[in-house]
């Protein structure tokens, strides 16, 4: 939703139609793939016709493989979490990608960081309930609690 107000064409990945349908209709993202579908990474060619200039990536894995070659030159991938690998004990089986990462990285001078919110950005916290807020009084923000 951010990416949205900050002007992005926001290309959405979930598990299932469900949360696809909610990140479309709800939240506002332009697309959503479902990252279960046998074509997911020929789905995420035809979405991004243009490449991908920022991946916000938290899942790792599958979707990160196909988001790599779509990546444009100077794109951004800030890293808040790889949830396909949080339990994992050892490396997964297949070749070792990290030589394509890493040609990747390089060619395309993508900048990949990781970051923590409250250590990384803890200091900004009121000028981000400032904006936040702001955005939520507006309806311009769209979230769901659940206990």
């Amino acid at each position: 939703q951010i990416g949205k107000l900050k002007g992005c064409r926001v290309v959405g990945v979930a598990g299932g139609a469900e949360k696809c349908r909610h990140a479309i209709e709800v939240l506002g993202f332009d697309v959503c793939l479902d990252h279960h579908a046998d074509d997911f990474a020929e789905q995420l060619v035809k979405a991004c016709p243009k490449g991908i200039d920022i991946y916000y990536e938290n899942v790792g894995g599958k979707v990160f493989d196909a988001v790599l070659p779509l990546l444009n030159t100077s794109a951004r991938i800030p890293v808040c979490g790889l949830v396909s690998s949080y339990n994992a004990t050892e490396l997964p089986p297949g070749p070792d990608r990290l030589p394509l990462l890493m040609a990747t990285v390089l060619k395309k001078r993508i900048r990949l960081q990781g970051f923590i919110i409250a250590q990384d950005y803890g200091h900004r916290i009121h000028e981000f309930q400032k904006e936040m807020g702001q955005w939520v009084k507006e309806d311009k923000i769209h979230y769901h609690e659940d206990i």
